[in-house]
């Protein structure tokens, strides 16, 4: 089952911290970009890389 509430917690954190680098530049966004979808994906993998260490 998933945890959505961690899911959430988890992407919270990595877009906030992406936010942030993009705000220093260290790293480049370009037109079509979207800090959320990738935060999506990190946090997704994250969560996979947690259950996994839980288990």
């Amino acid at each position: 089952m998933i945890n959505y509430i961690l899911l959430y917690k988890i992407r919270k954190k990595v877009k906030k911290i992406l936010k942030e680098k993009i705000d220093e530049e260290e790293l480049l966004t370009t037109k079509k970009s979207c800090v959320g979808c990738v935060a999506d994906d990190i946090s997704w993998e994250v969560y996979y890389l947690l259950k996994e260490s839980k288990s």
